[in-house]
């Protein structure tokens, strides 16, 4: 049996319950539809029955009842010859334990085995970031689409990176370059996302990583550097410097008229201000000011300010902990109710971070992420390792709350697809006191996720991000940026390289061949897969031609397509990569991935 999240305690007993034409659906009066259609609905699907929805239980019944002895979130579901029995104090307990029981009909249809699950969550705040801001704005759709397998994987808390895609008024010169979100949409969002118990929290960028508005002729004034206008786009860049001139008043009434635009969209009383990565604080304009207080005082007094306008809302302020972490000496002068978001990718992270936030006294979240940026392919082991370690820093420091985040580095090439088994194990890890290895978890995703009866779709990601040899990074940093000293880290075994090459061609094929054996409504996810593993296979070609490009380093490039091979297979495969970006996404900031592959194949073509 596979169940994600991994329940706390299940005791299977004798006997099968048959779900028939006869069987009914009882929910409580005052619980509302949603949850009994949502079953309904998911049994049509399914079994291919249509039943009927009541408040009555009878004989042969699904019934959803209020138990006042349960945690908040918690459920308990049992299993009889006679009935099947969801409990739980709230509503979004039996909505928790619907889920499972979700997954349990996927696995064994009509006969359900007896058993009884008491269940209920590790941490009480369980979320998922996703960057809708770095060349990618999800359709409403695609958005919706993912509120419903964050919700199904019992995720609570969901935030959307924006710097320059949420249309704000007086702001068009900064988002015209890519397609906003509305006001509508967000609302609509928001209420989709109500429904299924996750908490839609507002997130923006508010001090650094403002790129697209400090470059504006209308904002470029509070920009800390000067003349940074007519400065050429760079996908580095952008990711690198654009703070705000705290000196200048402006900056804190553009913070302020972002924030009152954008926040009362949202249901929610949490508000993510950002406010990391602010690498330019005092480096340009205010240089005297930094010499004389320091880049800590400077950076406290101004989040300060941004807090401030948050409250004004009567909401709480979340913010990224990278820069207050490096000085914890103005901590105590941030207010208490302040959320830390602290987060960390790597494999190792200094317990002494998260145990020093709570020995301050303020809330923690936990925040890993999931590995798909500058990368066609995640990184899964190296996911599942960081959301282990950070989950388990959290558990230890009382953190309140995980927040798996989901980046787009350099133009958002990788696909959400990709990201989808990160989502959940940190579902797993973030909802489930009991551990499954990488490869258990592999296989329940494989299951319940992609309906694979054997189980072999994570096997054949996890192998092609393995042999995925030229990433985006040093890509981006050579002909984006000038800067090809990370291509001196990309593999110069070409012997090796050839043998991936033929393996990635027949993990594609393989591919291919499970596309046909899912359910209809996961081959969009095995197509991603496939034009990912396509772009690794053309992106190892790569790898003679710009070695010798960047670094004139001359490799064998016997085996390996010949450069002008490699333009005129780079540009097919972007006719593929486009039309699965579209299904998903509005063209927003597509047409910079067009224009990087011309340039690429153009300078292929000139070898």
């Amino acid at each position: 049996m596979d169940l994600l999240p991994v329940p706390l305690h299940i005791n299977l007993q004798e006997g099968h319950f048959s779900i028939n034409y006869d069987t009914t659906i009882a929910v409580p009066t005052n619980m509302g539809l949603f949850t009994g259609q949502s079953l309904l609905q998911y049994i049509r699907h399914h079994l291919g029955l249509t039943l009927g929805l009541t408040t009555v239980p009878s004989a042969n019944h699904i019934v959803f009842t209020y138990s006042e002895n349960l945690q908040s979130q918690a459920y308990e579901l049992e299993i009889t010859p006679e009935c099947i029995q969801i409990l739980a104090s709230s509503d979004s307990g039996l909505f928790y334990g619907l889920q499972t029981l979700k997954q349990l009909i996927k696995q064994y249809k009509r006969h359900l085995p007896a058993l009884q699950i008491v269940d209920q969550p590790l941490f009480q705040n369980r979320g998922f970031y996703h960057d809708i801001t770095r060349g990618k704005v999800p359709t409403l759709e695609s958005l919706k689409e993912l509120a419903e397998l964050a919700a199904h994987y019992k995720l609570n808390q969901l935030q959307l990176y924006i710097e320059h895609t949420y249309l704000f008024s007086g702001h068009s010169e900064v988002w015209t370059v890519t397609d906003p979100l509305t006001a509508e949409e967000i609302l609509e969002l928001d209420d989709y996302c109500h429904q299924r118990f996750i908490e839609l929290v507002p997130s923006l960028a508010t001090f650094g990583h403002l790129y697209e508005a400090l470059r504006s002729e209308s904002f470029t004034s509070l920009c800390e550097f000067e003349d940074v206008q007519d400065l050429p786009y760079s996908w580095v860049q952008r990711m690198r410097h654009y703070t705000l001139d705290i000196s200048n008043e402006g900056s804190i009434k553009f913070v302020e008229d972002m924030i009152d635009q954008f926040l009362p969209l949202f249901r929610s009383k949490k508000f993510n201000i950002c406010a990391d990565e602010t690498f330019d604080l005092g480096r340009g304009k205010n240089k005297r000011l930094r010499d004389t207080v320091g880049p800590s005082k400077m950076y406290v007094s101004f989040l300060n300010k941004i807090i401030a306008c948050v409250k004004k809302h009567e909401c709480e302020a979340m913010f990224w902990g990278d820069i207050i972490i490096k000085h914890p000496e103005c901590i105590q002068e941030l207010p208490r109710d302040l959320i830390c978001l602290n987060w960390w990718y790597g494999r190792y992270y200094d317990l002494e971070k998260v145990k020093m936030i709570r020995d301050q006294g303020f809330r923690q979240y936990v925040c890993p992420g999931v590995q798909g940026w500058n990368r066609l392919m995640n990184n899964f082991i190296l996911a599942y390792d960081n959301i282990e370690m950070m989950v388990d820093h959290g558990k230890r420091w009382q953190a309140v709350g995980v927040l798996n985040t989901d980046w787009g580095d350099y133009g958002h090439w990788n696909f959400f697809a990709n990201s989808l088994p990160g989502l959940i194990y940190g579902a797993q890890y973030s909802w489930s006191i009991n551990r499954l290895s990488f490869e258990e978890i592999n296989a329940a995703i494989d299951l319940l996720q992609y309906g694979s009866n054997d189980k072999s779709v994570m096997n054949l990601l996890v192998k092609a991000a393995e042999l995925h040899h030229l990433t985006l990074f040093p890509l981006v940093q050579w002909l984006h940026d000038s800067n090809p000293l990370y291509m001196l880290q990309v593999s110069s075994d070409t012997q090796k390289i050839l043998l991936d090459t033929v393996l990635l061609k027949t993990i594609s094929s393989r591919l291919l061949d499970i596309m046909s054996e899912v359910p209809a409504d996961q081959r969009d996810y095995l197509e991603a897969y496939y034009i990912a593993v396509e772009g690794i296979f053309i992106f190892n070609n790569l790898i003679p031609h710009v070695k010798l490009m960047a670094l004139n380093q001359r490799l064998p490039t016997a085996g390996f397509m010949s450069a002008g091979e490699c333009a005129v297979a780079l540009e097919q495969w972007l006719y593929q990569f486009k039309r699965a970006w579209l299904k998903r996404n509005k063209p927003s900031e597509l047409y910079r991935i067009v224009q990087f592959v011309q340039r690429l194949s153009k300078e292929l073509r000139r070898i």
